[in-house]
């Protein structure tokens, strides 16, 4: 029993691990700098655990018939993930990923080529990762028995407080910034009688537009004084999930984030 339940945790932190090495790498390169991907502030990103793990438990009679261990594996991380983009939508009024531009989406929240991907991601961790990945953990268990795992866990708890307590701390500091911003788009709406947008159509008419009300905030010494500034874990989570989108906000977080940038440079 000992043994099984440490070698089910320990298999939980790998997989997180390793979905959190892969999410990484891939938002690194596709954003062309290093993106710190996760919502906790440990390298692994559980819902990675949760549905590999998931997948080694349920597939255990059907490992041996590829198209039943991928049609599992395929259902399961759709549901996995499509509950954990609604929890965290309620949770915390925001979507951290949105399928919505992805042929044959569900509500933005899962998309039929990303689940796809997942299911035949699965089988090639189940029939030639996981192996590895088990006879490592085996090792680690005989040479630090269940000690290891509680570790692990006591880790991950005192993580994922400090979390929830900075999503708390910067959803009060997006609301400040993004009613900085809404007070001086009005400022320059009134002076020069034409609509400042939130221009959500490129990066490059963003900052465009971004000059004025930068500017606009940069004259009241005091008022920028005033504005929030964003500690690291704040910056991580608003910076790692570019597609990550507000319900509470006015403006939007590409706005947002060029303000948080500029105050973080010209302190």
């Amino acid at each position: 029993m000992e043994k099984d339940f440490t070698l089910l945790v320990l298999a939980f932190f790998c997989y997180s691990f390793v979905g959190w090495l892969w999410e990484t790498l891939y938002c690194s390169l596709k954003a062309r700098h290093f993106v710190y991907r996760g919502f906790l502030l440990g390298p692994i990103t559980p819902i990675y655990g949760f549905a590999i793990v998931g997948v080694l438990i349920f597939s255990q009679p059907y490992q041996d018939k590829l198209w039943a261990l991928f049609l599992l594996a395929f259902f399961l991380a759709s549901v996995l993930e499509y509950v954990t983009s609604f929890l965290l939508e309620k949770l915390f009024h925001a979507t951290l990923w949105d399928y919505k531009e992805i042929p044959l989406n569900i509500n933005g929240r899962i998309a039929l080529p990303i689940s796809v991907f997942w299911g035949a991601a699965c089988v090639f961790i189940v029939k030639v990762l996981n192996p590895h990945i088990i006879s490592r953990i085996d090792l680690w268990y005989n040479e630090y028995g269940i000690f290891i795992a509680l570790v692990l866990l006591m880790l991950i708890s005192f993580d994922l407080g400090f979390t929830l307590a900075n999503v708390a701390s910067l959803r009060r500091a997006l609301q400040e910034l993004s009613e900085a911003i809404e007070e001086k788009k009005a400022v320059l709406e009134k002076n020069s009688k034409e609509q400042i947008s939130s221009l959500k159509e490129d990066q490059q008419r963003l900052h465009q537009a971004a000059r004025n009300w930068l500017n606009e905030i940069k004259a009241y010494p005091e008022t920028r004084a005033r504005l929030p500034r964003l500690n690291f874990q704040e910056r991580r989570m608003l910076n790692g999930f570019p597609n990550m989108k507000s319900k509470e906000l006015k403006t939007t977080l590409a706005e947002v984030r060029l303000l948080v940038k500029d105050l973080r440079n010209k302190k």
